[in-house]
């Protein structure tokens, strides 16, 4: 389960149990943990903060007794009852000066973090930042305790010294930073370390895996028929982005939606339909766009616009129609983007579920920000922005986050550098639209649709490299998968 901050407090105080006793079983099962990763003539530093996570640490020295294992107070004596009652359990003589601690970082084998929890927030101090810095130049090996100490448990938010380690033990429950390794690069791998404490039935994390995607996904029956679920209309493409809507129907046609239409200029109408012959197109004449498309849009169960419209005419009027028309899930992905700069406030106009699906520079030009400032918080921006104009909102990235009108998170996990390339997002787009036609919940369809275009890409690389990952590879490599589950 994924909790923040508050949802861990309130666990914990549901749990019946005292700090004390938290502290010591915390302890005892990271110190479980971190004896399978040493070896018994490994120099140990435990780095131990003020408050509870410091008292952590002095529990784990206590059972890495018989190790040649010291810690250090680096921000003074602890403030906590529970952490001053485990600090006078150690031997003194085990416990070393803060003046010391550059001196044993560079003798350190390991060096174990437990200044900070997940209570953090803010910037370090400057002589707290100095020796994180030592640590994260040392070659000791780092475990942090819970959450690297300078980074924030609910936010994408820390500290440019915080502590970065090559493993760190979520205690309990993951917290929001652990699922953006990707983004902070702050640690190579998380691991959970259960305390069997009660758990809340719901958490507005969402959470997303291969037995999740297909338990989720409709399997076909004995008398469906090519109109069972309804038509996925594909909307875009102009002179010179063929590729872009091309890769709309690569992605549609990766989740096997049967029933695909593509309403696309008539000048890039050849260059398509002699990639993709099961779709049904619709060429129209560019000043007749909006016009052209409305009859398609009125019949179709889900709907994406934008990929490759660069250069389409009467593009605006089509969104607009698209908006003011549909009671369906639209997809606006690419110029649709573009077309909200400065003017999202008609979204919260429309009656149909909308769904965004921006980069960092597309979503800061949004909201008129500069995108460092929304790179620091992407989790409040994307939330904050979902929830006050209604939609659904994608923000692709290393670990792209996807945020509903009704304040749920999902945070995926899966794909590779090798979806670093242009046309990506494009073939993410119709993997939505195909999967929105056949899943009636839509935050659901989304994350499944992320989740499933980085799993791709995942199971691709283990056969391709990331360099030249091509795109259209994509069905195969999902048929596999659909086939070894019986679909």
């Amino acid at each position: 389960m994924i909790v923040n901050s508050e949802g861990m407090k309130q666990i914990e105080a549901n749990s019946g149990a005292s700090a004390e006793t938290l502290m010591e079983r915390a302890g005892a099962a990271l110190a479980d943990a971190i004896k399978k990763e040493i070896q018994p003539t490994d120099r140990i530093l435990i780095l131990a903060g003020c408050g509870n996570n410091g008292g952590d640490g002095y529990v784990i020295c206590r059972y890495l007794s018989g190790l040649d294992c010291r810690v250090i107070p680096v921000c003074g004596q602890p403030k906590t009852e529970a952490a001053q009652k485990n600090m006078k359990l150690l031997d003194p003589s085990v416990i070393l000066r803060p003046s010391a601690v550059y001196r044993q970082i560079e003798r350190a084998d390991v060096i174990i973090d437990a200044v900070y929890g997940f209570g953090y927030h803010g910037e370090l101090q400057s002589d707290i930042r100095n020796i994180f810095k030592a640590v994260n130049s040392s070659s000791a090996r780092v475990f942090s305790v819970d959450i690297n100490s300078g980074a924030e448990a609910d936010t994408d938010h820390h500290d440019i010294g915080a502590v970065r380690s090559d493993i760190t033990f979520a205690l309990d429950c993951y917290k929001p930073a652990h699922m953006l390794r990707k983004e902070t690069e702050l640690f190579r791998e998380v691991r959970l370390i259960p305390l069997d404490l009660p758990h809340p039935e719901v958490s507005p994390y969402c959470e997303m895996n291969e037995e999740e995607f297909f338990r989720c996904f409709p399997k076909r029956r004995e008398n469906d028929y090519k109109g069972t679920y309804g038509k996925t209309l594909l909307i875009g493409g102009s002179y010179g982005m063929a590729g872009a809507v091309s890769l709309n129907i690569t992605g549609a046609r990766t989740v096997g939606a049967p029933y695909v239409e593509v309403c696309l200029p008539e000048e890039i109408y050849p260059i398509v339909a002699a990639k993709h012959t099961t779709a049904v197109f619709h060429p129209f004449r560019m000043h007749e766009a909006d016009r052209m498309i409305e009859p398609y849009s009125r019949k179709a169960k889900a709907i994406a616009f934008g990929s490759g419209a660069v250069a389409l005419e009467r593009k605006e009027q089509c969104m607009d129609m698209i908006l003011q028309s549909s009671t369906v899930p639209v997809i606006l992905d690419a110029e649709a983007l573009r077309l909200l700069h400065h003017n999202t406030y008609i979204l919260r106009f429309v009656k149909c579920p909308v769904i965004l699906t921006p980069h960092l520079g597309e979503f800061a030009a949004m909201l008129n920000l500069p995108a460092e400032v929304i790179q620091d918080n992407k989790m409040l921006y994307a939330s904050r922005f979902a929830q006050e104009n209604g939609v659904y909102l994608v923000l692709k990235g290393p670990n792209t986050i996807a945020a509903s009108p009704n304040g749920e998170i999902y945070i995926n996990q899966s794909g590779n550098p090798a979806l670093a390339q242009a046309g990506s997002g494009d073939v993410l787009t119709g993997i939505m639209a195909g999967i929105l036609t056949l899943t009636a919940d839509v935050f659901k369809a989304v994350c499944m649709s992320v989740w499933l275009h980085g799993y791709l890409a995942d199971l691709g690389t283990k056969t391709h490299s990331m360099q030249g990952f091509c795109l259209e590879s994509f069905p195969a490599i999902a048929d596999e998968l659909f086939r070894r589950h019986g679909f």
